[in-house]
């Protein structure tokens, strides 16, 4: 009897075994899959045809949908509340996985999501992407306090102000988030730069998208190894009134590098030296003020490097459509 009911089991389990073959035979690998999953997810620049993506690939097979049931909970995208809507639903189902986010954040529209809403769907998250689109003050200590503290495998941070018109200046924090070691401040409120970094004490690699004197800067960056700056010629500076905005034929001089070498920028160990990179404009007309830092930086130890990239104009943008790229860390 023993035996004949080993057998059953048996029999049972290669039925089963043989309809899973049956499933992904003929499929494409699942590796193929979920790349091309990954990369069209992530390539969407609004939400109703990030989900007419979702609802048209889940109804392919039931490969496609496990994998694109994966690759969403994973890459989280929470820029609209029909993006809110959605990933309600999905966790309603499935529990949180996020390793990436994407949010856009509203301080005034309360008819939108808020940001403990967002903290509970994203507790595992490595990778945050913010973009603040209507600031009110003290709402980065609201951020702080409810979703960035609440996220303690958070390590690569990527956030963006409105203009400098447009938002309020941060008051220091008591709020400490010492997991994030990679961070990307694409633009900050006047005055505050100082006070968003102490709130940040172990960053080795920060980017800076909005010129500013660093000299003031280098008592919140001891641990700071690695320092990218972005510096695109012409640059326009939007004031607080409604003249109109500055421009500046290069950005390069308002970080005042050398000023900020001497009073002890990325002062360098002998393990660990410091590095700066600067995201400069494609044209050379600025190569003899890159010459000065250069030496600058070599006199006092510090490895330089200027990387030709942007357009006349540029400025940063609330969301990067580069996001997820790695290479913007280092």
């Amino acid at each position: 009897m023993t035996r004949s009911l080993l057998q059953l089991f048996c029999l049972r389990k290669r039925t089963a075994h043989h309809k899973k073959l049956q499933i992904y035979r003929g499929a494409l690998p699942y590796e193929l899959v979920e790349k091309i999953i990954v990369d069209a997810w992530c390539s969407f620049g609004d939400a109703p045809a990030r989900w007419r993506f979702f609802r048209v690939i889940a109804i392919l097979s039931k490969v496609w949908r496990d994998v694109l049931h994966e690759v969403v909970l994973r890459y989280v995208f929470i820029e609209t509340m029909l993006d809110f809507i959605a990933y309600e639903r999905l966790l309603s189902r499935y529990d949180p996985r996020a390793r990436y986010l994407s949010a856009v954040l509203n301080a005034v529209d309360f008819t939108r999501f808020r940001v403990d809403e967002i903290a509970k769907h994203v507790p595992q998250t490595r990778f945050m992407c913010l973009a603040i689109t209507v600031d009110r003050r003290y709402y980065f200590d609201a951020i702080l306090q409810n979703l960035l503290a609440k996220t303690e495998s958070l390590t690569h941070l990527r956030i963006c102000w409105p203009p400098l018109r447009d938002s309020f200046a941060c008051p220091p924090s008591s709020v400490v988030i010492s997991s994030v070691t990679h961070l990307h401040v694409a633009r900050h409120p006047p005055a505050s730069l100082g006070s968003i970094l102490a709130s940040f004490p172990n960053v080795t690699h920060l980017r800076l998208g909005t010129p500013c004197f660093l000299k003031n800067l280098v008592p919140y960056m001891f641990t700071v190894r690695v320092l990218i700056l972005d510096a695109p010629p012409q640059y326009s500076v939007h004031t607080v009134s409604q003249a109109p905005a500055l421009i500046f034929p290069s950005s390069i001089p308002l970080w005042n590098i050398c000023d900020a070498l001497e009073h002890g920028l990325l002062n360098s160990t002998a393990s660990y030296p410091g590095r700066i990179i600067m995201n400069a404009g494609k044209s050379d007309a600025d190569e003899s003020m890159v010459t000065d830092i250069a030496l600058s930086c070599q006199r006092y130890g510090v490895a330089f490097e200027c990387r030709r990239r942007y357009p006349p104009l540029w400025q940063p943008s609330y969301l990067d459509s580069r996001r997820w790229d790695h290479s913007a860390w280092s």
